[in-house]
C-alpha cells in the first residue's frame, strides 16, 4: 500500500528540473538503448552517454554500473548478472537484425547487389588462360536510351562509336562477341519505367548487327501483364497479352532483320542465398536473415547464365554453338551449373534443394514463350541446375511457299537463333579484322579476296557426317568471301561472306549471308 501511494503522488505532483536530472542519471543506460532512445535531439543526452560507454575507456565495474544502473546490486546479489548480459546481447542482436534486414531488402540495394553478384558469378566461372575477356561498361540504361534517341542515325551514336568504331576502326581493336545488358525491358513507358525500351531496342539492334554482336537482355513481368512472374502460376495461355493492342509496337520488333541479334531471357536466378547464423564470427554477432518470400531475396539476370554457357562452349571448342539443350552425363550445351542454392528449412540440407529461380515455368509455358521470340531458362528434375532449352532471338522466322518452302523455313528458323548469330559473328569478326589490316597494304579487291578465302578454307570440312571433335576443329561445311570496290568510297571495300556451318544439335543445315565494309583503321 505504501509503495502504491508513493507512485500515485509522484505522478500527480510536479517535479523540479533538478529532480528530473537526478532521476535520469540514476536510470539505467540499457533502458534507453533497448528502447532505441539514442537518436535525434530529444535523446542527445542518452546518445552522449552511449558514446562514452562505447568509447570512453570505462573499466568493467564502471561499464556495468552505467549499463544496469541501480539494478546492478540486485543482479550481483542474486548471481544472475551473466544471464542478464546474455539476454540483453540477444535483444540487441535481434534489433540489429531487423535493421539489417530492412537495409538488405531495400529494392535499390537488391538491384545493385544482384548486378554485381551476377557479374562476379560469371567471371568466377571463367578459367584463367581461356582467351576470354570480360569488359564492363558502367552506364545506365536511361543514358543508353538517351544517346540512341538523340542520334540522327544509329551509326552517329556514342554506343556505336564505343562498340564498333573503337574496336573495328582502331589498330589492335578486339570486337565484342556477346553483350549482356542487365536491364529488364518493358513494352511501354509507365510507372517505374520512364524509358522507351521498344525504340531503344530498335536502334540497339542496328548497332548489334553492324558490329556482329548478339545482345541479351532481361524481361520485365509487366510485358506479360503481371506484377511478378509468380503470378503466372496456372496461366494456360501465357502469351495472350502479347496479342493485345498495347503490344503492337512490341510485336513489330519481330519483323526486323536486325532483331536476330537480340535475345530476351528470363526469369531471374538466385544470386545469393539468405545469410545464415555463423557462430564462428569474430565479433559474435548472431545474424540470420529473415527472407520469407521472393521479394526479400537477391536475384540476378539470366543473361549472365547464358553468357556463361557461351563462354564455356568457346573455351571447350573455340566455337560458341553449343549453348542450348542438355545431354546426359555431359556438362555443356545450355546446362547452367554452380548456381547459388538454398536448402529447405526442414529435412536434410542436400536431399532436395530449393530451385534457384524466381519462377519455374511449365513445359507448355516455356514452349509458348519460345515461339514468340523469347529465351526462357528452365529447370531440370532432381537437381539445382538450370538449362536453356532454346536459343531463340526476337526475330520471327519468315514464312515461304512453294516447293522449297520447308527447307527455306528451316533455314529461317536457324537463322533466328542466337547461337547461329554467335557462330556467324565469330567468322565475321575475324574476316573483318583481317580485311581491315589488309586495306592499304593490298592494291586490289581481288588480292584481299584471295587472302581471306585462303584463310577461310582452313576451317572447312565438307563431310557432313564428321565427328563432334572434327566439327569443332572445322566448323564450316562451306565458306566463301567476296570483296568488291565501292564506288564513291576510295579505300573502302564491300565484303560479302557466305557461311554454312555444322551444328551439334540440328539436323538441318543453314547458310548465312553477311554484308559489311572493309576500311583501313583510323590513326
Amino acid at each position: 500500500m505504501g509503495s502504491d501511494a508513493t507512485i500515485s503522488a509522484a505522478t500527480t505532483t510536479p517535479v523540479a528540473p533538478a529532480a528530473q536530472e537526478a532521476v535520469r542519471q540514476t536510470q539505467a543506460l540499457r533502458t534507453a538503448v533497448l528502447a532505441g532512445q539514442y537518436f535525434g535531439d530529444r535523446h542527445a543526452i542518452s546518445a552522449a552517454e552511449l558514446s562514452t560507454f562505447l568509447h570512453g575507456g570505462l573499466d568493467a565495474p564502471s561499464a556495468l554500473r552505467a549499463w544496469f544502473g541501480e539494478a546492478l546490486t540486485g543482479l550481483l546479489a542474486a548471481g544472475t548478472l551473466r544471464a542478464a548480459l546474455d539476454r540483453d546481447i540477444a535483444e540487441i542482436d535481434a534489433a540489429l537484425s531487423q535493421q539489417l534486414d530492412a537495409v538488405l531488402h531495400s529494392p535499390r540495394l537488391q538491384q545493385l547487389e544482384g548486378r554485381w553478384r551476377g557479374l562476379a558469378w560469371l567471371v568466377a566461372g571463367i578459367e584463367p588462360g581461356r582467351r576470354v575477356k570480360v569488359r564492363l561498361l558502367p552506364v545506365k540504361w536511361a543514358e543508353v536510351c538517351r544517346d540512341l534517341e538523340r542520334a540522327l542515325e544509329f551509326d552517329q551514336s556514342l554506343m556505336f562509336r564505343r562498340i564498333y568504331e573503337d574496336e573495328f576502326g582502331m589498330p589492335g581493336g578486339e570486337p565484342y562477341g556477346l553483350m549482356v545488358i542487365d536491364h529488364a525491358v518493358r513494352h511501354r513507358v509507365g510507372p517505374g519505367a520512364p524509358t522507351d525500351d521498344v525504340g531503344a531496342l530498335t536502334r540497339l539492334s542496328a548497332v548489334a548487327a553492324a558490329a556482329f554482336m548478339p545482345v541479351v537482355l532481361s524481361l520485365d513481368p509487366n510485358v506479360l501483364e503481371v506484377d511478378k512472374f509468380a503470378d503466372l502460376e496456372g496461366v494456360r495461355d501465357i502469351t495472350a497479352p502479347l496479342r493485345g493492342t498495347e503490344h503492337v509496337r512490341w510485336r513489330s520488333l519481330a519483323g526486323r532483320a536486325d532483331m536476330r541479334f537480340v535475345a530476351i531471357t528470363f526469369p531471374r536466378l538466385l544470386a545469393r542465398h539468405p545469410w545464415t547464423d555463423d557462430p564462428s564470427r569474430v565479433d559474435g554477432f548472431r545474424y540470420s536473415e529473415y527472407a520469407p518470400d521472393a521479394a526479400s531475396r537477391v536475384w540476378m539476370s539470366a543473361g549472365y547464365a547464358f553468357a556463361a554457357c557461351a563462354v564455356r562452349a568457346f573455351a571447350d571448342n573455340n566455337w560458341p554453338a553449343d549453348v542450348r539443350g542438355v545431354d546426359i552425363d555431359r556438362i555443356g550445351g545450355g546446362l547452367v551449373t554452380d548456381l547459388p542454392s538454398e536448402p529447405f528449412a526442414s529435412g536434410p540440407p542436400h536431399a532436395w534443394p530449393r530451385r534457384g529461380v524466381e519462377y519455374q515455368l511449365s513445359s507448355r509455358q516455356e514452349q509458348a514463350l519460345v515461339e514468340v521470340g523469347m529465351m526462357p531458362v528452365g529447370v531440370l528434375p532432381f537437381g539445382p541446375d538450370m538449362v536453356f532449352g532454346a536459343s531463340r532471338s526476337m526475330q520471327a522466322p519468315a514464312s515461304y511457299s512453294g516447293a522449297t518452302a520447308a527447307a527455306a523455313e528451316a533455314n529461317a528458323r536457324l537463322s533466328a537463333q542466337i547461337n547461329s548469330m554467335l557462330c556467324a559473328a565469330r567468322f565475321a569478326h575475324l574476316l573483318k579484322v583481317m580485311g581491315r589490316d589488309m586495306v592499304g597494304s593490298f592494291r586490289t579487291a581481288d588480292e584481299i579476296e584471295r587472302q581471306l578465302n585462303r584463310w577461310l578454307q582452313e576451317y572447312v570440312n565438307t563431310n557432313i557426317n564428321s565427328t563432334t571433335e572434327s566439327r569443332a576443329r572445322f566448323p564450316l561445311v562451306e565458306g566463301n568471301v567476296e570483296v568488291r570496290d565501292l564506288p564513291g568510297k576510295p579505300g573502302v571495300f564491300g565484303c560479302t561472306i557466305h557461311l554454312r556451318p555444322h551444328y551439334q544439335l540440328d539436323d538441318v543445315t543453314t547458310a548465312f549471308h553477311l554484308v559489311t565494309e572493309l576500311a583501313a583503321p583510323r590513326n
